[in-house]
């Protein structure tokens, strides 16, 4: 069974093919000014087991593999962090995501320090509402959701 690094590094090196992470507008983002784009396309959904690690997220909450929670990628995750802070204040931010025309809500809950640009990890609950857990990755879209796009 491949680690969890081993098969970030070869989705990550697929990005450059098939052009994932692509925001529906522009985005900036510097660490403690955020400017986001409020829709990102072809991004690449993966999962994680939070209860595996004690559950504890980034953002300082306990996260279970029965809730519907993503972890933020590390740029767009430490972008949004106050300077000399570690909680993002993307945390407890509702986002939509879609996938093959469904679509689920979910929070931001944790950093993925693996995912490629505008990419998530889903817990696993959140990840089988669209696709079984051996599929391993997804693409769709998802949207920020009461965060104004500069």
């Amino acid at each position: 069974m491949r680690s969890h690094a081993t098969i970030a590094a070869l989705i990550a090196a697929s990005c450059a093919l098939c052009g994932a992470g692509t925001p529906a507008t522009s985005r900036r983002a510097t660490r403690g000014e955020l400017s986001l784009a409020k829709r990102f396309d072809n991004a690449q959904l993966t999962f994680y087991s939070p209860d595996a690690g004690g559950g504890l997220g980034a953002c300082g909450e306990i996260i279970h593999n029965s809730d519907f929670i993503v972890a933020l990628n590390t740029p767009q995750y430490q972008a949004s962090t106050p300077p000399g802070g570690f909680r993002s204040t993307l945390c407890d931010q509702s986002i939509t995501i879609t996938v093959n025309g469904k679509t689920a809500t979910a929070k931001i809950m944790d950093e993925c320090p693996f995912c490629p640009d505008d990419g998530l990890d889903l817990t696993p609950a959140l990840f089988s509402f669209f696709a079984p857990l051996s599929s391993g990755l997804v693409i769709g879209s998802w949207n920020l959701l009461n965060v104004s796009a500069n």
